[in-house]
């Protein structure tokens, strides 16, 4: 039990006072017209975004919170109030914010990207109209650039001094993270970099926030915005890959099959949101297309119940960040694609099938928690694999919906792997889809591994949402 901080203060008259006991702000404030009893308002510490004492108001209590509005929206909401001693306001308004922000900087100073087409082309109205506002109430500053072309992000992540920058936020999709995360890690001082990245849900695709908050607060701008705020730096892993003579990063997913080919050839559908997917899927999986490939992969652990085990043993550790202290490093451990066929002990498998999928990150999309047991930073890739093996496309189908509760991982249809890398060539066709962080990449064969701890994220838990 913390101790109960108390402020008198006066309120339309009346003395009542302000409490903050076990980091939640209590106070009692009058009902509207012709209800008697006065309203209990309990506003966790959480979710304070500055107490000030406000000298040009006649020296006014205010503070400025974010207020559940139903089970799933926020609302800034100021409250004013006047103090009966201001040398106790003061050492009260103190106390209250050393509470709201504990670990997390205040009053931060941001560099946001968004992209104006974003979310069907409501990133900026978002960002003005509800990011904006709270980061104000909570006393943080931004410089805004809206993006103009594809990797202008990437261009001046590149190039950007970073000092002056707490953290450098996206107000977008997926896409402007792969971009600033590609521009960071192709600076010659990569290694040096910890500036860290917040994510807006502004996109059509919102996997980072999804991941950070869960897949209902995840879509939640208010909710995003406020991990933004209250968040500390948590490093995650990152990909490297390479394809043909180019190297990128991935801080989400590798894609191939059904999949890949209901994300990429549906771009033009984005008005559709999440439908789209499940639109080019089943179209993919009517056509039958071919997804015959070599795989080859370095496999730490291929077993789903120690899978399971290990990873309910680092959610139940202070901190699911700290699992490998591996140093950083570009260093490509295993070569690239260009290399002959990759360490001997790696494990090679010819099939045809209808997903291939690794991700660094739980949920690859809202209602989709593909990959239950990723974690930030254990230094592995998750990678499933579902063949074909005269699978009906109804069990195909099955299989997909169960990634809404993540039962697939117990379907034996379903190969789960824990990996350090991988290499696929696709095979008996020219054309086709790949996917990169959401994004189409070019057809041939690419590999993958991972550098441990290499980006740094917001994070206001310090973990992906279980």
């Amino acid at each position: 039990m913390t101790e109960i901080l108390q402020l008198q203060v006066k309120n339309e008259d009346k003395t009542i006072n302000l409490s903050l006991n076990n980091d939640i702000l209590s106070f009692e404030m009058k009902k509207k017209k012709f209800k008697a009893a006065n309203k209990l308002i309990s506003i966790p510490a959480r979710n304070i975004l500055s107490v000030a004492l406000d000298e040009t108001k006649g020296s006014r209590v205010m503070i400025n919170a974010l207020i559940p509005k139903d089970k799933l929206k926020l609302k800034l909401k100021t409250y004013s109030f006047e103090p009966n001693d201001e040398e106790t306001a003061q050492s009260w308004i103190n106390a209250v914010n050393l509470a709201a922000y504990k670990d997390a900087k205040k009053s931060k100073h941001f560099k946001v990207f968004i992209n104006p087409i974003g979310g069907s082309g409501k990133a900026r109205k978002i960002f003005n109209k509800i990011v904006k506002p709270i980061f104000d109430a909570a006393n943080c500053t931004y410089d805004v650039t809206l993006t103009e072309h594809p990797n202008h992000a990437k261009e001046i992540a590149n190039k950007l001094d970073l000092k002056p920058y707490d953290a450098i936020v996206s107000a977008s999709g997926d896409g402007i993270i792969h971009e600033i995360v590609n521009g960071l890690l192709s600076r010659p001082d990569a290694l040096e970099i910890d500036i860290p990245i917040g994510a807006i849900p502004a996109g059509t695709g919102n996997a980072l926030s999804i991941c950070l908050l869960g897949n209902d607060y995840g879509i939640s701008v208010p909710h995003a915005t406020l991990n933004i705020i209250k968040g500390v730096p948590m490093k995650i892993d990152i990909c490297s890959i390479t394809q043909g003579d180019e190297r990128y990063f991935a801080f989400m997913s590798l894609n191939y099959g059904i999949l890949a080919d209901g994300d990429i050839s549906t771009d033009n559908l984005r008005w559709m949101k999440d439908f789209r997917f499940v639109l080019g899927t089943v179209q993919a999986l009517l056509e039958n297309r071919n997804y015959d490939c070599e795989l080859s992969m370095k496999v730490a652990e291929d077993n789903i119940e120690r899978i399971k085990l290990k990873y309910d043993n680092a959610y139940t550790s202070s901190s699911v960040t700290d699992i490998q202290d591996k140093p950083r490093t570009l260093v490509n451990k295993y070569g690239t694609v260009n290399d002959p066929d990759p360490i001997k002990e790696w494990t090679k498998l010819n099939c045809d099938g209808y997903v291939f999928f690794a991700s660094k990150v739980p949920w690859v999309s809202r209602n989709n928690l593909a990959f239950p047991f990723a974690l930030p930073s254990d230094g592995l890739l998750d990678l499933m694999i579902i063949k074909r093996d005269k699978l009906s496309k109804t069990k195909v189908i099955n299989i997909l919906q169960a990634f809404n509760d993540a039962s697939h991982v117990n379907m034996k249809e379903v190969n789960y792997y824990k990996v350090e890398g991988f290499r696929l060539t696709p095979k008996n066709k020219e054309n086709g889809y790949i996917s990169i962080d959401g994004e189409k990449a070019p057809f041939k064969p690419f590999q993958v591994e991972v550098l441990p701890k290499m980006i740094t994220i917001l994070s206001v838990d310090g973990k992906y949402s279980t």
